[in-house]
């Protein structure tokens, strides 16, 4: 079966009045991962139930490899599953979890075994064929569901936020392997996720949520650096936001102007410009443009953030941790920034 495209096509669901999903179109590519991302509420989990056939769509159709799923029972629909919680049977063997979907479907038991051997083996588990779940770590039990989603070689691959229940370290470690079991296999897959570093780690895309609409398909990179709205920007990592009135190649904020970037030179009246707090440089007293005074610092392993208090207002700066000692806080300090780090946005 394995690889298929799948096109969503004006795809709705409503409740009574309450309307859950709405106008969603997007292409995947055969072999493409691609990311549902947004907050809790936004429609991420009733799209992918609607792509599994757990709900039926209020509109829209569903292609699978140019097959419309309307009439497709959700067993039939060529997909593999893996859910938040896994859902292993607690009193079967990894190899009888990973065998299970086999059985249903009559394949013979010499090609089964062959199989269950063989996605076992791809998420580095065969030492562990004949262990309970029960007697797995969390990682572990991860991997059995993954194989199990695997072994009946589907045309889609959809993760219900599969990494969740996770530690931080094993989960990092979790999306390396994850992406690259997906990109050995091949297989089009969707996952669905809150988490924005997830998706930007795993995906090649990333379809961008919000109140049941898609805001932005994109590469993570871009709707990171260049996002549809003020949304999209403020989901996808820290910013900081400049409300300014632009004119003659400049931005006035507060009283004071910057340059603009070429391609915003013609901006002109109010406008609102975003900033992300790893483009800002933050330098000694009287170095930089922006004079501030450090308000409170949090230490993240690999980078320093500060909150500093301008004439502009409150400003989140990102520095990265060199070894060296942290600007104290209550220093005074002054910011800096290249203009073409600076983004004009439009309203959410």
């Amino acid at each position: 079966m394995r690889p298929g495209s799948l096109v969503l096509d004006g795809l709705a669901k409503r409740y009574g009045p309450v309307v859950a999903v709405q106008g969603v179109s997007i292409e995947v590519a055969r072999g493409e991962f691609l990311g549902l991302l947004g907050p809790s509420g936004c429609g991420k989990t009733t799209t992918l139930q609607m792509i599994a056939g757990f709900e039926t769509p209020s509109e829209g159709r569903i292609l699978l490899d140019g097959q419309d799923l309307a009439s497709t029972p959700p067993a039939k629909r060529g997909i593999g599953l893996v859910f938040q919680s896994y859902a292993l049977f607690p009193h079967m063997t990894a190899a009888e979890n990973v065998a299970f979907g086999l059985e249903m479907r009559r394949v013979p038991k010499a090609e089964r075994m062959r199989r269950v051997a063989e996605a076992l083996d791809l998420v580095h588990l065969s030492h562990l064929a004949d262990r309970f779940p029960r007697n797995m770590s969390g990682g572990q039990q991860q991997r059995v569901a993954l194989a199990r989603a695997l072994v009946i070689e589907p045309q889609l691959l959809l993760l219900d936020e599969p990494l969740s229940n996770l530690d931080a370290k094993l989960r990092e470690e979790m999306q390396v392997e994850l992406r690259e079991l997906q990109r050995r296999v091949g297989v089009t897959t969707i996952l669905v996720t809150h988490d924005q570093q997830e998706a930007m780690a795993l995906c090649d895309r990333v379809a961008v949520m919000q109140a049941g609409r898609v805001v932005q398909v994109d590469e993570p990179w871009r709707a990171y650096e260049l996002p549809a709205d003020s949304f999209v920007a403020d989901f996808l990592g820290r910013s900081n936001w400049l409300p300014a009135r632009a004119g003659g190649g400049e931005a006035e904020v507060a009283g004071r102007r910057f340059a603009l970037p070429p391609e915003l030179a013609g901006s002109e009246g109010e406008v609102m410009l975003t900033i992300r707090p790893e483009r800002l440089r933050i330098g000694a007293e009287g170095a930089g443009s922006l004079p501030g005074r450090v308000h409170s610092r949090v230490f993240l392993g690999a980078s320093w953030l500060y909150r500093v208090d301008t004439a502009i207002g409150p400003m989140m700066v990102t520095a990265q941790n060199t070894g060296a000692p942290p600007v104290e806080e209550g220093a005074p300090v002054s910011l800096s920034w290249d203009s073409h780090s600076l983004r004009r946005l439009e309203a959410a």
